[in-house]
């Protein structure tokens, strides 16, 4: 277990350079660092200069939104905005988080960059080639980081989207607390720990892309280590896969990210009305294509009456339970009513 530092230093690292693929970024890095780096100092570089110097500019010809979907394995969460659509998703870069990553701050021209697709190998190569360029040896690390935002709090922090020569957690199970009680599940971020606190020195208004630590030498390593793309928590380990909305849709067909998605319409950030959560539960509902006719008499004092009529009972019960999944995915409650011609649903807002 690596000691706790008596004390971390952060020092910003600022240059007026424009990024550009014929940039030499890494003789830029050393030549900045090289006079000040030493054994066992973490360089945190900003993920946006590595792909502007990598070129990763997204074609001009195809829609944000589309460029999302493209850049992710799977989508976790969506909701319509003013904007468009806004799409949590597993980015293909590795991370869960909005919008893939995909950026035009601070981006010439507004285009739109996107991240590198193994941040882990670049991190290795800058790495490598900053101590080729200075001829020291392999005592310090690389860290490159991205900003996110986080379930359940508000505000973005940065995060280490790739590394190099760095151990990525603490691993803390097993050894005593203070109380002399083993720990069971303590396994600190190092990796994520050191970007966040190097963008306390860093800022998109600063120009300041760059970040040097000092005094965590016990996590750094001489051989390149694992990386922290095995960091991101996805598939059976991932306890939120999905979002709340997308979990009910996704289980009655309506997978989120498909066209079936945007058919039958995406839950606004902003509040709506009754009215449109009761019209889009229906569609969902319908979405199996049971002949079923359903009667919308409106909406009057927080509540809709829907009339459900089919000659197929079994259809009429199938689009009956889909209902109510949906509209329960819509945070709403019902209540229904059975007569000789079908079925009517009272939902309550």
């Amino acid at each position: 277990m690596p000691t706790t530092p008596e004390q971390v230093t952060i020092r910003p690292i600022g240059f007026d350079a424009e990024v550009t693929p014929a940039l030499d970024l890494p003789a830029l890095l050393a030549d900045l660092v090289g006079d000040r780096l030493a054994a066992g100092d973490i360089l945190v570089v900003t993920s946006k200069v590595v792909s502007k110097w990598l070129g990763l500019y997204a074609p001009s010809d195809v829609e944000r939104a589309d460029l999302v979907l493209q850049q992710s394995h799977s989508v976790v969460a969506e909701r319509s905005t003013e904007t468009g659509i806004t799409r949590v998703v597993h980015s293909t870069a590795g991370p869960v988080m909005a919008g893939a990553g995909i950026d035009a701050s601070n981006s010439d021209d507004d285009r739109l960059l996107l991240l590198p697709q193994d941040a882990d190998d670049v991190a290795r190569r800058l790495r490598h080639t900053i101590a080729e360029k200075i001829c020291r040896p392999m005592d310090f690390a690389v860290v490159l980081s991205d900003t996110s935002g986080r379930a359940w709090r508000a505000g973005l922090t940065d995060f280490a989207l790739g590394s190099a020569g760095l151990s990525p957690v603490d691993d803390l199970r097993g050894l005593p607390d203070t109380a002399g009680r083993d720990l069971a599940v303590t396994i600190r971020n190092i990796a994520d720990e050191v970007a966040a606190a190097a963008d306390l020195v860093k800022g998109k208004i600063a120009r300041v892309p760059v970040a040097l630590l000092s005094g965590l030498g016990a996590f750094v390593t001489v051989d390149d280590g694992p990386g922290v793309s095995d960091l991101v928590r996805t598939g059976p380990t991932d306890w939120f896969g999905l979002g709340r909305a997308e979990s009910v849709r996704n289980a009655l067909g309506v997978a989120p990210g498909s066209p079936e998605a945007t058919a039958v319409g995406i839950e606004s950030v902003a509040p709506e009305p009754l009215s449109e959560r009761v019209a889009r539960a229906t569609r969902v509902a319908l979405g199996a294509g049971d002949p079923v006719d359903v009667r919308d008499h409106g909406s009057h004092d927080g509540t809709t009456t829907l009339d459900l009529r089919a000659t197929d009972p079994v259809a009429l019960g199938r689009v009956w339970a889909r209902l109510e999944v949906a509209l329960a995915g819509e945070r709403l409650t019902s209540e229904a009513t059975r007569d000789k011609d079908g079925i009517t649903v009272t939902v309550h807002a």
